[in-house]
């Protein structure tokens, strides 16, 4: 089967792109050509496909003037895109799309090209644009969904980057798409990680008819894991306001007995550093990737994921589940999905610092009841998030849709 594969990056950016790029090797593994496209980057995976990714447009920091009006006119419907797809597409011809994140750098325009081409369309969901313009349904530093506000209220509110100009195009670009259905009317699958993010898009107007749920994969099997430890707590992700790492540092804070690895970089990173450099239980490690990540994970006590944003599904947790570690998470978002409260971890109730140091000292002064939870997690990530359970779902949906 030739299976197109279509995300703004093609390079490990987020959660997103780790999960496009597993999975474009999963589908290999198995005998289908993948095909991908993207947005053109220096640090993109090398392929002979590039010729046809859409060219870079810069979206980290706010710009006015040209550049500005280049990316509110790549967002509302990018022609570049469009007939660059449209090229791809008459040299390979794939039989079915799989699109993640476009929004923005690809915008939905290749969606009325796959539309007017005949390939089936699966699209998994990877956060909440679909539903609201502040795609995490965090803004203004709480859970916030500002999906039926006015886009003069949503511009003023600064809701994105602090930034009037870009939360107007992100408002303008999110009402824009909603009226003319430029998801619901072209995408013949949704696939939902999470059971809570999809009835949060069917509650929003979404047909459940649309929706399949097919959880995140581990594969376990390439995961040694550990049942023992080297006695620290570890976080490990992007160091962001919404992924509550703050919480997790006042926590320790009260517990200088307890050693803290946080793994990441991330906006928060200098204000993170300013507390925790006079920490001397807490340690900055930093980014780290590949095998010198999952030593750190093994090592650790327990994985701390203390998100006070609604997570879409929490890959941090099956990993380190499958490394045989316990996870100490947020009960918010589909974390109650993937972490069995007091069987292979505990959840604490979002941005409680005392609930949090409980459940940590916890299992700081129990190293068996620890390795009791760990075991727990590596038989639930192999029989629930195994890659093989996974494919098997996926190619259902890609077969159902096809005919």
């Amino acid at each position: 089967m030739r299976i197109l594969q279509i995300n703004k990056y093609y390079w490990p950016k987020g959660g997103a792109e780790r999960y496009v790029l597993d999975l474009s090797d999963l589908l290999r593994a198995h005998g289908h050509e993948v095909i991908p496209f993207a947005m053109q980057d220096d640090r993109n995976h090398p392929t002979a496909f590039s010729k046809y990714f859409v060219r870079k447009v810069e979206t980290e920091r706010v710009h006015g003037g040209i550049s500005g009006l280049n990316v509110l006119g790549r967002a509302m419907y990018s022609f570049e895109a469009a007939r660059q797809l449209r090229e791809l597409i008459r040299h390979k011809r794939p039989d079915v799309a799989h699109v993640h994140n476009i929004y923005t750098q690809i915008s939905p325009s290749i969606l009325d090209v796959l539309k007017s081409e005949k390939i089936p369309i699966v699209m998994t969901v990877h956060d909440y644009h679909l539903i609201t313009p502040n795609y995490m349904m965090w803004a203004n530093g709480r859970v916030e969904d500002l999906s039926h506000k006015s886009l003069l209220s949503l511009t003023l509110s600064k809701f994105h980057k602090d930034s009037m100009l870009a939360s107007f195009v992100q408002a303008l670009t999110f009402k824009l798409h909603r009226l003319r259905r430029s998801y619901t009317s072209t995408v013949d699958r949704f696939i939902f990680s999470s059971q809570y993010v999809l009835n949060e898009h069917v509650d929003h107007g979404l047909d459940r008819k649309q929706c399949t749920m097919i959880p995140h994969y581990t594969d376990a099997l390439t995961h040694t894991p550990r049942f023992d430890d080297d006695g620290y707590i570890l976080y490990y992700g992007r160091l962001v306001e919404e992924k509550g790492v703050e919480v997790l540092m006042k926590a320790m804070h009260t517990m200088p007995g307890v050693p803290c690895k946080i793994v990441g970089t991330g906006p928060e990173e200098a204000y993170l550093h300013i507390a925790g450099d006079r920490m001397p239980n807490v340690r900055f490690e930093g980014y780290q990737g590949g095998e010198s990540l999952w030593k750190l994970v093994r090592g650790a006590r327990a994985v701390v994921v203390p998100s006070l944003w609604p997570e879409v599904f929490g890959m941090v947790a099956i990993e380190a589940m499958a490394m045989g570690k316990p996870v100490i998470a947020s009960h918010t978002g589909a974390l109650p999905e993937v972490i069995v409260d007091r069987v292979t971890g505990f959840l604490v109730p979002p941005a409680d610092v005392q609930a949090l140091r409980e459940a940590i000292s916890r299992l700081a002064q129990d190293p068996v009841l620890a390795t009791k939870f760990g075991r727990a997690g590596r038989t639930r990530a192999e029989q629930r998030y195994g890659a093989e359970r996974h494919y098997a779902e996926l190619m259902k949906v890609y077969e159902e849709v096809m005919k």
